[in-house]
């Protein structure tokens, strides 16, 4: 019952991992509108406000013409041909930047129609440089997949060793119905009612289940705590953090989880292995 209940909470670390998963990836994607160097400022922003009404993004990232240029440097500083040159310019050739965040991957094309209805401004002039959307098609499509693919291995994983975890419960109630084989046809030979004679193994199993689920935390507990750092190294995940966070949640669902478990198995091994 213990490793039942403790694959249960298993299946909730990996939820929440392939979660994390999810939105790390998510977090990854974006669009980038490179506005020409004389685009005026309220141009930009009207555009800037007219993309954070959209309903498909989440927020927008607005990046000055004085950081892009300093943005740069900072990435060459190693380089003092390619810094010469800049200052040899006399003026900044760098144009501001907008970083869109779509709530989802799939909404990204949606608001790169949007960027190329509106490539000019109001007076018929250049405004957008370039939207990076085309360069980042086939990143963003390998992004959305590998998103949905760690989604359905979740579930996937998740059912397999729920369904796996209710046949060891059952099975082990089941043997454990078996031994009393000879006492329970003694009491429905006496007359005990079905009820009667399930009750005792229904309150069994329940106290079983619940039992399990507090072991099941405090060996949670020990784990998480002992892998913390080599979680955040690999994952970038604190197992340990999440735990402790969301423990009632865990608390609930495993003690639960257990004592249902329990009560329906030695229901079903009862009234199906006995024929009572």
């Amino acid at each position: 019952m213990t490793m039942t209940v403790f694959i249960i909470g298993t299946l909730m670390f990996l939820n929440g991992m392939v979660g994390e998963f999810v939105t790390y990836v998510k977090d990854k994607v974006d669009v980038n509108v490179y506005f020409v160097p004389d685009a005026s400022q309220e141009e930009i922003d009207g555009l800037s406000n007219a993309l954070k009404n959209l309903p498909e993004v989440a927020f927008v990232t607005y990046t000055s013409r004085d950081e892009v240029l300093q943005n740069f440097k900072d990435r060459h500083q190693g380089d003092q041909l390619t810094l010469q040159a800049i200052d040899e310019l006399g003026d900044n050739p760098f144009g501001a930047t907008l970083s869109i965040k779509a709530k989802e991957p799939s909404q990204y094309e949606g608001v790169a129609q949007f960027l190329n209805d509106r490539m000019n401004d109001s007076a018929g002039a250049a405004l957008i440089d370039e939207v990076n959307f085309e360069n980042n098609r086939l990143v963003i499509e390998r992004l959305e997949r590998i998103a949905n693919y760690a989604e359905w291995f979740g579930y996937v994983i998740m059912a397999l060793f729920a369904f796996v975890s209710m046949l060891i419960t059952f099975n082990t109630i089941r043997l454990a119905i078996y031994t009393s084989r000879e006492e329970i046809s003694v009491m429905r030979l006496v007359g005990a009612s079905n009820g009667y004679i399930r009750g005792p193994f229904i309150v069994e199993g329940t106290i079983y289940g619940v039992i399990s689920g507090v072991v099941a935390l405090v060996l949670f507990f020990i784990i998480t705590l002992a892998i913390r750092a080599a979680t955040i190294e690999a994952f970038n995940v604190d197992l340990f953090d999440l735990y402790l966070s969301q423990f009632f949640i865990f608390f609930f669902t495993l003690i639960l989880s257990g004592a249902l478990l329990g009560a329906v198995s030695s229901f079903l091994a009862v009234r199906k292995y006995l024929s009572v």
